[in-house]
């Protein structure tokens, strides 16, 4: 299966993708050599890094990644301008002349974005209008956009991701909040998702191995990591996720509550003195896993789960709890027709407690994990890996995500229509 199956435009002479995730104080970025093979298009990883402590005085650093090895550069960064010039300066001296596209993770785009799109001013102050629902990621995805076009002038084309364009095929009954239907029309008030960028490269790859046609793939999909999220997949498409109009909702997360009764922020602010921003850094920040047992490490939490220690313990038992009913819910929406059950981010593809508690009692519904299989290699996984039973009705599979792959990929697909 090829993800662009159309003969493409390349650039024998700007052969390069950069691929940049901006945030407030970190860029995250990927250098890639695409190619063609049989007339598909094909991406070799060049460099890969992370610039961090942009703005602080003394943890500034860029780490860079390269064939040859891993390097940590301490340099001083005080602004994104600073610190994506010394990132293009990092990059190999034959390719910084080669790159001829820049995609960009977004991470809100509101109603409007559907797909990727070409970077214009249209495209921009859409970007900027989202930043109303994801006021910390917007603003700095813009701000790399906007530092690349000084380093590298106006004509080379720049592509945004969206992370909640994937979750835009959502039918309205499952995006649709039951509130006072002048609040959507008035201001977008619903349910958008995230992690999508994941999900359309873990839905494609999942097919690959499945070797099924992505308009007839039906999964559910776990991308579980410090933020964590699960979406129901018909033909491909996603029908719902657990995230909603923000990352906060659905699943317990390393710092973020997930569900919780509406009325529990207004009784802290009532009741117990809390101010609107002490609740929204309480549930960002203070509550999921750490809120429960004091760290948000899962390793630790899983220790302290394998020694009985009693909060360790229940805050492992109530994320998987979480993880259960919504496992229940997006079967019953897939209407039982489910290929497989798909974990993905750090930690659905690194620890097989979680994978085990998740599948574990359900062989009635098609459920059975091979525990030899998924305790492999310590149960860390960087491979697409079968962890089913033979025989199983549903099969489960670890498919490591590649984020700044997909977006590559997605960029390359955006710019070789123009």
């Amino acid at each position: 299966v090829t993800i662009f199956p159309a003969v493409v435009k390349m650039s024998a002479a700007k052969p390069f993708q950069l691929v940049l995730n901006a945030g407030s104080s970190s860029v995250k970025y990927a250098l890639y050599r695409t190619g063609l093979t049989n007339n598909s298009p094909t991406w070799t990883r060049v460099v890969q890094g992370l610039a961090e402590g942009i703005g602080t005085t003394n943890q500034c650093r860029i780490k860079h990644e390269t064939d040859s090895g891993k390097e940590t550069h301490k340099l001083q960064l005080p602004d994104h301008r600073t610190a994506l010039s010394s990132v293009v300066d990092l990059l190999p001296k034959e390719c910084r002349g080669g790159i001829g596209s820049v995609g960009h993770r977004v991470v809100h785009g509101g109603e409007r974005f559907k797909n990727a799109a070409l970077v214009d001013a249209s495209v921009h102050q859409g970007i900027k209008d989202a930043s109303i629902f994801a006021p910390l990621h917007n603003p700095w995805n813009l701000l790399g956009i906007s530092v690349i076009e000084e380093l590298f002038g106006k004509d080379l084309p720049q592509v945004a991701v969206f992370d909640t364009a994937f979750h835009e095929s959502m039918p309205p009954h499952a995006y649709m909040y039951a509130l006072p239907y002048e609040l959507y029309e008035k201001h977008q008030i619903r349910r958008y998702g995230f992690h999508g960028t994941s999900y359309k490269y873990v839905s494609e790859q999942t097919a690959r191995v499945l070797g099924k046609p992505l308009d007839q793939l039906n999964i559910i999909a776990c991308h579980i990591g410090n933020g964590a999220s699960m979406c129901a997949i018909r033909g491909g498409k996603c029908i719902d996720t657990t995230m909603g109009l923000t990352p906060l909702e659905g699943l317990v997360m390393g710092t973020r509550s997930g569900d919780v009764d509406p009325a529990v922020p207004m009784y802290l602010m009532t009741n117990l003195g809390y101010s609107v921003d002490e609740v929204n850094d309480l549930l960002n920040k203070k509550s999921g896993l750490l809120g429960l047992c004091g760290t948000f490490d899962d390793r630790d939490v899983e220790n302290r789960y394998f020694e009985k220690e009693t909060y360790g313990t229940l805050a492992k038992e109530i994320q998987v709890h979480r993880m259960r009913k919504y496992l229940g819910a997006y079967m019953v929406a897939l209407q039982g027709d489910v290929d497989a059950i798909v974990f993905t981010g750090g930690l659905g593809e690194k620890s097989h407690l979680l994978r085990t508690l998740v599948c574990e009692g359900l062989q009635k519904l098609g459920l059975e994990v091979d525990e030899v299989a998924n305790k492999a290699n310590e149960g860390r996984f960087s491979e697409d890996t079968k962890l089913h039973k033979e025989g199983g009705k549903i099969q489960i599979w670890v498919i490591p995500t590649d984020e700044e792959l997909s977006i590559a990929q997605q960029t390359h697909a955006i710019v070789s229509k123009q």
